[in-house]
């Protein structure tokens, strides 16, 4: 049986939203999912609300997985601080290419980006994409025929 929105189960969703209910409890006392509920509010344009997950009684700079380095002053050898390092100062970026279709070699990964040995396979890329035939299959589940007709209008394009 399928459950349909009426006034009376409309303005009882107001109504709980506006006590700041739970989505899933609301689901659960009008006989909808969260998902429903969600997507009804949001149609409603009832006022978005924080994620309970996200709410904090702080106003938190970092996440609970913010990694910390030591640094010592200068000026005192015995006095160690923990500083924050965001999460993009531990890794070291190369500049995307992605988007600018100016490929040179496939840019399928291979291996663990945090591993020795991580390397892109570097085979030679269907034109204005970004990777070789094999891993451009892999990547957007095509077929032969559909690979067959791009390469097609690739080579009469160029």
């Amino acid at each position: 049986m399928k459950m349909s929105w009426n006034n009376q189960k409309v303005e009882d969703l107001k109504k709980l939203w506006n006590e700041g209910v739970a989505t899933s409890q609301i689901g659960v006392q009008l006989g909808f999912t969260k998902n429903a509920v969600i997507g009804k509010a949001f149609r409603l344009g009832l006022e978005r609300r924080q994620n309970s997950r996200k709410k904090s009684t702080q106003n938190q700079q970092f996440s609970s997985v913010t990694m910390y380095r030591e640094t010592s002053n200068s000026s005192s050898q015995n006095t160690v601080r923990k500083e924050p390092v965001r999460r993009r100062e531990k890794f070291s970026f190369k500049k995307s290419i992605v988007g600018t279709g100016n490929f040179k070699s496939c840019q399928w990964p291979i291996g663990d980006p945090l591993e020795e040995g991580f390397h892109y396979c570097g085979g030679q890329n269907i034109p204005t994409k970004p990777y070789c035939i094999e891993h451009y299959k892999k990547a957007y589940n095509v077929d032969e025929k559909y690979l067959d007709k791009l390469l097609d209008f690739l080579h009469e394009k160029n």
